[in-house]
C-alpha cells in the first residue's frame, strides 16, 4: 500500500511538473523550452516521420481488379486499388507550423510561373494572367528560442490547394505511396516500383497525441525511428522535452495548420486519394508499401532523410501466382540517341532480370542501336517482353546560302538548310542568341561580321501524359460539356486518349483555342467502360488550349471531382494546367498519347561569315541614311513600320517587291522631311522574303524583310 501511495505521489508530481514546464514552453514563451543541442538559443525544428504501425495495424485494404464496387461515396470504384492509411508523427523539438497568411495577413499565389503577392486574406482568387490553376504558396513558421524569449522565422515552403469538396486547403505533395518488390538492396527506396499512388495533399492537423501508455489510441505510432519495420523505441508524451509545443490544436484552417511536437496527423485509408493503383498484370505475392512524406524537402526539419517507412503486404486478390504476364520496357527519356550518346531502358518490376545484351539490372543504358528484350522474374513467373527498339542518329550538318556579301549598312539575308523536324538557331559572334528559323535577316551591317548557326534535328516518339487512369481520386459520371486546359510548348500530334463511359454511344471531341473556338473536331463511338479513342489532332504551339467534350450520347463520362493535382506535364512538350470547372476537377480524357519530338541531335556551332563592302556610288551620308532606315519588326506578320530620317526635304516613294522582282505594294509620300514613320499592313502577303526599295533624293535604298 505504501509503495502504491508513493507511486501515486511521484506520478502526480511528474504530471504537475510537466504541466508547469509546458505552460512555460509555448509559441510565445520559451522559458522551459529545450534546445536539441543543449544550448539556450536555437531554432525549434519539427521532425516529421511516417509511421510503419499506422500502415500495418489495419492500415491497408486490397481490392481485386474488377467487381470491387464503390465502397466510399464519391470516390469511384475501388477496382485495382490498395487503400493505405498514412500517419505522420512529429518527433521534433518544435512544431510543424504551416501558414496560409504572411505576417501582414496577406496571401501569395503562384499562377504558372508568375507569383502574385499581397492578395487579401479572404475571398476567391483568380489568376490575373489567366492561368486556371492558382496555387497558394504556404509559409513554414519556425519558432526560435533566445533564452526565455520566443520569436519566429517565416519561410516559403511549397504550396496548398483549396478542395471544395473537403472545404479546406491541402498541403500539396505531402505524401507519396508506392507498391514495391523487395530485392537484395537494403534500401527500400531503391526497390522496383510495381504500382504508384497519386501525390497526396494532406490537411495538416493535430489528429492525436503520441500517448501516455500502452492503452493510448496511437501507442507505438511515435518512435525514435520509423524507417525499419517493427523497430524503433516507442515514444510517449513525456519523452518529448517540448511536448505540445504548437498548442496541440492545429486544424484544417486556411490561416494555419500543422502538427505539434509529440502529436501526429492521420489520414485514413477511407479518405479520397489514399490508395495505390495496382497494375492489372500484377500477380499475388509478398510486396512492400513504401510511404514517403515531404519527398521534395519543402519543409525545414531536424532530420531530412527519415521521412519514409516500408511495410510488408501480401496481395491475395490479384492474378494467381504463376499467371504468365508480358513485362513492359519503357525508355527513360527518348529511345533515340545521338552518336556518342546513349539510351536508357527500364523494365517493369521484378526480382531478377536478364536482358538480351546480358545485363541483369532493371535499368540499362546502351549506346548501340537495335532491338532489346528482357526476361523478368516476379510472382507471375519468368516471362519475356516484346522487343523494344532504340535508334542512333547523327547530328545534322548545317548549311547556309544567301547574302554572304552585302553593301555597307545593308542587312544580310541568310538561309539555312531545312527539313522535317529540323530547327535552326542563330547566334552572334559572342554566342548570344539572336534569332531562330530557316531564314535570318540581320541588322544593318557596317563591318565584316560572323554569325553562328546551330541546327537541331528532333526525333519523333510516343509518350503518354498523366494522369494515366481515373484512379487519381473520387468522382463519377456526368454528361455536361466540359474541357481540360493545357499549354503546348511545341507542336505535336495528340493521337489518342483514354475515356470511361457509363454506356455505349458517341462523343464529339474538339481541340479548341483559348477562346473556345474549334480548331479540330471528331466524333468517336465508344463502348461502356474504359476505351481508347483515336483523335490525331495536330496541336499548335499555344497557351490555354482546350480539349473538350462538346456533346455526347453516352449517359455519362467519368471525371474526378476533388483530387486533381495540376499541372500534369511532359517536359518541354505540354502541361495540362486546369479544368473548366475548377482546379480540383479532372474531366474525361486520361493517358494522353502524344506523338512528339522526343529526343534530338544538335550540331556544333557553324560560323557564317558575312563580308561588308563599300559598294560604289554610296557616300557617307548615303550610308548613314541606309543605316538609320528600318523595317520593324523583322520578321513580321504583315503589319510593320518603315522608319527613316529625311535630313533634307525631298520627294520620297517606296515599293515592295518579291523574290521574282514583282511589285506587291508601292506608295508615294510626296515631299517630306524629318523623322518619318509609315505604318504598313499587308496581311494578305504570302510568307516569304521581300525587298523594301526607298527612293530618297533620287537614290534607291534597299532593305530586306521576312513575312511569316
Amino acid at each position: 500500500m505504501k509503495n502504491n501511495l508513493t507511486k501515486l505521489i511521484l506520478l502526480f508530481l511528474s504530471v504537475f511538473l510537466t504541466e508547469k514546464a509546458a505552460a512555460q514552453c509555448t509559441t510565445t514563451n520559451a522559458t522551459s523550452c529545450a534546445c536539441k543541442d543543449g544550448t539556450t538559443n536555437c531554432l525549434l525544428l519539427p521532425d516529421i516521420q511516417a509511421s510503419w504501425l499506422g500502415i500495418s495495424q489495419n492500415g491497408f485494404t486490397e481490392y481485386p481488379q474488377t467487381g470491387a464496387g464503390t465502397n466510399y461515396n464519391g470516390q469511384g470504384p475501388d477496382d485495382g486499388r490498395l487503400r493505405v492509411t498514412g500517419a505522420t508523427p512529429n518527433n521534433g523539438f518544435g512544431p510543424l507550423t504551416v501558414r496560409g497568411l504572411d505576417v501582414g495577413g496577406k496571401r501569395t499565389f503562384l499562377c504558372g510561373t508568375d507569383t502574385f503577392f499581397n492578395v487579401n486574406s479572404t475571398g476567391a482568387f483568380t489568376c490575373p494572367n489567366g492561368n486556371p490553376n492558382p496555387r497558394q504558396l504556404i509559409i513554414q513558421r519556425v519558432y526560435q528560442k533566445s533564452g526565455n524569449g520566443m520569436s519566429y522565422v517565416d519561410r516559403y515552403a511549397g504550396s496548398q490547394t483549396y478542395h471544395p469538396s473537403h472545404g479546406h486547403n491541402h498541403v500539396d505533395d505531402w505524401a507519396i505511396m508506392t507498391l514495391r518488390v523487395q530485392t537484395s538492396d537494403p534500401n527500400p527506396l531503391n526497390w522496383p516500383i510495381i504500382g504508384q499512388g497519386s501525390k497526396i495533399g494532406f490537411c495538416l492537423m493535430d489528429y492525436g497525441q503520441c500517448g501516455t501508455g500502452t492503452g493510448s489510441t496511437y501507442y507505438g505510432f511515435c518512435r525514435d525511428t520509423n524507417i525499419v519495420f517493427q523497430q524503433g523505441d516507442v515514444m510517449l508524451n513525456n519523452d518529448y522535452p517540448n511536448w505540445g509545443l504548437g498548442g496541440g490544436s492545429y486544424g484544417c484552417s486556411v490561416v494555419e495548420q500543422g502538427i505539434s511536437s509529440g502529436w501526429l496527423d492521420v489520414y485514413g485509408k477511407h479518405l479520397d486519394g489514399m490508395w495505390i493503383n495496382v497494375p492489372a498484370n500484377t500477380c499475388n505475392g509478398n510486396y512492400w508499401i513504401v510511404l514517403e512524406v515531404d519527398k521534395a524537402n519543402n519543409f525545414l526539419e531536424e532530420i531530412e532523410d527519415n521521412n519514409w517507412t516500408a511495410v510488408p503486404v501480401t496481395l491475395t486478390r490479384q492474378l494467381p501466382a504463376g499467371t504468365p504476364q508480358v513485362p513492359v520496357i519503357t525508355a527513360v527519356g527518348s529511345r533515340n540517341f545521338c552518336t556518342g550518346g546513349a539510351a536508357t531502358l527500364s523494365a517493369s518490376g521484378g526480382t531478377a532480370y536478364l536482358w538480351s545484351n546480358g545485363a541483369t539490372t532493371q535499368t540499362i543504358t546502351t549506346s548501340t542501336a537495335g532491338a532489346y528484350s528482357v526476361t523478368v522474374t516476379n510472382y507471375c513467373g519468368t516471362n519475356a517482353s516484346a522487343p523494344f527498339e532504340v535508334f542512333e542518329a547523327t547530328p545534322p550538318t548545317p548549311s547556309v546560302t544567301g547574302d554572304l556579301t552585302v553593301c555597307a549598312s545593308n542587312s544580310a539575308t541568310l538561309v539555312a538548310g531545312s527539313g522535317p523536324n529540323l530547327i535552326n538557331n542563330w547566334y552572334d559572334a559572342n554566342g548570344s542568341f539572336v534569332a531562330n528559323g530557316d531564314t535570318f535577316v540581320t541588322d544593318p551591317l557596317i563591318a565584316n561580321t560572323t554569325f553562328n548557326l546551330v541546327s537541331t534535328q528532333y526525333f519523333m516518339d510516343t509518350v503518354k501524359a498523366m494522369p494515366h487512369t481515373n484512379g487519381i481520386g473520387g468522382g463519377g459520371y456526368v454528361s455536361s460539356a466540359q474541357y481540360e486546359i493545357f499549354d503546348a510548348y511545341t507542336s505535336f500530334t495528340l493521337r489518342s486518349v483514354l475515356v470511361y463511359a457509363q454506356s455505349a454511344g458517341n462523343i464529339v471531341i474538339a481541340l479548341q483555342d483559348s477562346t473556345g473556338a474549334d480548331l479540330q473536331t471528331t466524333t468517336v463511338t465508344v463502348p461502356a467502360g474504359a476505351s481508347r479513342v483515336q483523335l490525331n489532332f495536330n496541336v499548335p504551339i499555344a497557351s490555354k488550349l482546350r480539349l473538350a467534350a462538346k456533346s455526347m450520347t453516352v449517359t455519362g463520362l467519368y471525371r474526378n471531382n476533388n483530387s486533381a493535382m495540376y499541372p500534369y506535364a511532359i517536359d518541354n512538350l505540354l502541361s495540362i494546367i486546369g479544368a473548366s470547372a475548377g482546379a480540383s476537377f479532372y474531366y474525361y480524357f486520361y493517358d494522353w498519347e502524344v506523338l512528339n519530338p522526343n529526343g534530338s541531335c544538335t550540331s556544333p556551332q557553324t560560323p557564317v561569315n558575312v563580308t561588308v563592302s563599300a559598294c560604289s556610288g554610296l557616300q557617307l551620308e548615303d550610308i548613314q541614311f541606309l543605316h538609320e532606315m528600318k523595317v520593324m519588326p523583322n520578321p513580321n506578320n504583315g503589319a510593320f513600320t518603315l522608319d527613316f530620317n529625311a535630313n533634307e526635304s525631298s520627294e520620297v516613294s517606296f515599293q515592295i517587291t518579291n523574290l521574282m522582282g514583282q511589285t506587291v505594294y508601292s506608295r508615294n509620300l510626296g515631299n517630306v522631311s524629318g523623322k518619318i514613320t509609315e505604318n504598313i499592313s499587308l496581311p494578305e502577303l504570302p510568307a516569304a522574303v521581300y525587298t523594301m526599295n526607298v527612293i530618297y533624293k533620287g537614290k534607291p535604298y534597299v532593305k530586306k524583310f521576312v513575312k511569316n
